[in-house]
């Protein structure tokens, strides 16, 4: 019998797992579309309707953040079925909401559910699949958690167009209760933890991390209302900071912890968080922001905003399988290089060629993204997991899984924060939304930048342990030699 045989039940199991955080994600981000529609709808301004993505993202955060301890308590089929049960529920809640705060609780019941089953899905292939393998199954899973916000627009452009929104909850429910039926047969992995190991869940340092987390979205959301050298922003600013900080202290002071922190004193591990970060940031973020400029400056419906990025996300979703089987062989650096100046090169090229933008511009640079996207995304954490202790790697997944999640709401928030902020002056929409997208795009090529030093930080850091290693050998060696 081939060990190394992944068998069709822990390919279900993967895929089921991968479906609910995909769907999650989808419909979060084809809500990006239907702002103005709902903001009409209900009579409230853009601003608070933007909370639905944005305290969503939230949740899903916190989610993520408890879920190192969910995977030592619960059987990995037991949290398979509450997620997609409340995925089921939310849609259900959010295709019927009368009002605003109605829609806002589905879109809080769907955060569980995708902040439950994005790790569950990454511990899956850490726990079943044979070691030479994980690189590319997690490009297969990083494909679904990356093309999901690409293509997020076009999937609510198309219904908000030719339907309405909510058929943006209802096309997903029949699928999610096949998924929920799937994942029940294939998912069968025990509760992840050592026998005799005593759990102690740390809800003092879950809330204090939940008030820092929330603390940052607030301060910016601040800045696209009042103006960024308004009061609110500074203050909100100050406080966030103080939270952090004690938070940073209460975590070395106490006993228990959320999150395994201290897998960040690794150089390697925390320059890979880095990078993921800003990943998931720019992603997400500028999921948000093309549509958008595809409305206001080129003048094109939802829909057609929604296909300007739909060719990036199926060519992004394509080849991520394949960078996956790229690090398996050659290793983790190619990849994340390729990737990252692929990155850089789309968000350089969207600033320079901000005022002579186009639809077909805006299409192919989406594409070098994507690209960058899919060849750097999924290998940055399976060469973090690489730099722990296999036991440890379930850490590393709601670490990195809720950096994702909360760099998708700080990529949101802050861009938005940069046109909203415009708009207090009450100018031309057009000329506010182009320099909006101009400053944002220095945001994402000043982040895009740190991402790709940190990528050839550690490949220097690498080849200097892999010299000192063999220095070491060499010593060893000749000791023995003189010792005989």
């Amino acid at each position: 019998m081939d060990e190394d045989k992944i068998s069709l039940k822990t390919k279900l199991a993967i895929v089921s797992a991968g479906m609910i955080s995909f769907m999650g994600i989808l419909v979060e981000t084809s809500l990006n579309v239907t702002m103005n529609t709902l903001s009409n709808l209900f009579n409230v301004s853009v601003g608070t309707v933007q909370w639905i993505t944005t305290a969503y993202l939230l949740l899903v955060t916190i989610m993520m953040a408890a879920m190192a301890f969910i995977m030592r308590r619960f059987k990995f089929r037991s949290i398979f079925i509450f997620s997609a049960t409340a995925f089921i529920v939310g849609s259900v809640v959010c295709a019927i909401a009368g009002s605003f705060w109605v829609l806002l609780i589905g879109r809080m019941i769907q955060a569980i559910a995708t902040g439950l089953a994005t790790p569950l899905m990454f511990q899956i292939i850490n726990v079943k699949i044979p070691s030479k393998h994980v690189g590319t199954y997690n490009g297969v899973a990083s494909m679904l958690t990356s093309l999901s916000p690409a293509l997020g627009p076009t999937y609510g452009g198309i219904l908000n167009t030719l339907m309405n929104w909510r058929w943006i909850f209802w096309v997903v429910l029949p699928l999610s209760i096949i998924i929920l039926f799937m994942g029940i047969s294939s998912i069968d992995i025990p509760v992840q933890r050592k026998a005799g190991e005593k759990l102690s869940f740390d809800s003092v340092g879950m809330v204090w991390l939940s008030l820092v987390l929330i603390g940052f979205v607030w301060t910016f959301n601040e800045a696209g209302l009042a103006g960024w050298t308004s009061g609110a922003f500074w203050l909100s600013l100050i406080v966030s900071l103080i939270l952090l900080g004690s938070y940073a202290w209460y975590n070395t002071k106490s006993s228990r912890e959320v999150l395994d922190f201290g897998l960040l004193k690794k150089r390697a591990v925390w320059l890979h968080l880095v990078n993921y970060f800003v990943l998931a940031f720019v992603n997400i973020g500028i999921s948000w922001l093309l549509p958008m400029v595809a409305e206001v400056n080129l003048k094109q419906s939802s829909m057609v905003a929604g296909l300007l990025v739909l060719p990036g996300a199926l060519i992004g979703a394509i080849i991520s399988p394949s960078t996956g089987a790229i690090m398996d062989k050659k290793g983790a650096f190619l990849p994340l290089m390729v990737g990252n100046i692929c990155l850089l090169a789309s968000v350089v090229l969207f600033f320079f060629l901000n005022n002579v933008m186009t639809s077909m511009i805006l299409l192919t640079l989406f594409v070098i993204l994507r690209i960058g996207v899919a060849f750097s995304f999924g290998n940055v954490m399976g060469a973090a997991s690489q730099q722990v202790a296999p036991e440890k790697r379930g850490d590393i997944n709601s670490l990195f899984n809720m950096m994702q999640q909360y760099a998708g709401a700080m990529g949101t928030v802050i861009l938005a924060s940069v046109v909203s902020a415009l708009e207090l002056h009450g100018g031309s929409t057009v000329v506010e939304m182009r320099q909006g997208s101009a400053v944002d795009y220095i945001i994402l090529s000043v982040m895009a930048i740190v991402a790709l030093i940190t990528v050839i930080i550690n490949k220097s850091t690498r080849a200097q342990k892999a010299k000192k290693t063999t220095k070491l050998e060499e010593a060893e060696l000749e000791t023995e030699f003189s010792e005989d």
